[in-house]
């Protein structure tokens, strides 16, 4: 799968978001409970702000399938919201995706 990730031409800039503590802090207790979104935030910054959360469920290095990336999605999202949150782990920069959309990578992330 490296060299699908690789032959991409056309880079996207990824969204990036500055929060404070407090601010993380307010968006996980509001969307949050027992380790499961309660409900997806419409705020873009806030959905930044989970998803940086659920990236503690995946390793770095290690390449991903569809169905996998999607199977610890479902173990935080409800079935309804999951597909759009793995477009904005894209979207976001967090991951890069294989140029057939098969397999995802999760990029290096700075806090």
């Amino acid at each position: 799968y490296t060299t699908l990730f690789r032959s991409r031409i056309k880079r996207r800039k990824k969204m990036v978001y500055t929060y404070t503590e407090q601010e993380k802090m307010k968006v996980l207790d509001t969307f949050m409970n027992d380790g499961k979104v309660k409900q997806v935030p419409s705020s873009t910054k806030k959905k930044y702000i989970l998803l940086k959360e659920v990236l503690k469920r995946f390793d770095h290095g290690v390449t991903y399938t569809e169905t996998e990336v999607n199977s610890i999605l479902l173990n935080v999202f409800s079935s309804g919201d999951y597909v759009e949150q793995r477009r904005y782990l894209i979207t976001f920069g967090f991951f890069k995706r294989s140029s057939d959309g098969r397999a995802y990578q999760m990029m290096g992330i700075e806090n």
